[in-house]
């Protein structure tokens, strides 16, 4: 479960790999319907796509509380540059994987509508102003598609160091490495 000198261990490969397939899960769901995930017709999809904002959520906390207690591999030598690189690409992910659920939930109870869940809706918290709900909104899907450019970038970062740096940076996230 505890990563090693040389590779995270089965708990943070847990964490990131689930928070990878929720987030695609997440921003796919949001795609299907072309009009509004607050249609009618699109309250199954919209809670889906809720139920795993709230997951991401909730596995990007357990996530930042495992790095508490885990060590994290030695670092790989590389340029500062990258290091550099690589520390701010962390820090855009981590804050963007805080911000986009807050920003749906934010925006969703502005704009009058419960957050729902399976067997759940959780009733706005907040008073209704409708406008800055629509504003928040269009941050949240703004910030949804920017994940997967940082996302993106990320991975291709690390398909960079296996396939042409050689090294071990992407073997030590890999299941199975």
């Amino acid at each position: 479960m505890r990563s090693t000198s040389s590779r995270y261990g089965a708990g943070a490969q847990t964490f990131h790999w689930l928070t990878v397939m929720l987030v695609l899960a997440a921003y796919v769901v949001s795609k299907c319907d072309p009009a509004s995930l607050y249609s009618a017709g699109a309250d199954g999809l919209r809670r889906i796509h809720e139920t795993l904002g709230v997951l991401v959520f909730i596995v990007v906390v357990l996530r930042l509380l495992w790095r508490l207690i885990d060590s994290m591999p030695a670092k790989q030598p590389m340029p500062r540059w990258m290091a550099a690189a690589a520390k701010l690409v962390q820090f855009a992910l981590y804050a963007l994987l805080i911000a986009i659920p807050a920003t749906g939930v934010l925006g969703t109870w502005l704009v009058g509508i419960p957050v729902t869940l399976p067997g759940l809706d959780i009733a706005p918290q907040i008073a209704k102003a409708r406008g800055l709900g629509q504003l928040i909104m269009e941050i949240h899907t703004t910030l949804g598609n920017a994940i997967l450019w940082v996302a993106g970038a990320h991975a291709a970062a690390a398909l960079f160091h296996h396939f042409y740096l050689r090294d071990e940076v992407f073997r030590s996230m890999a299941p199975g490495g």
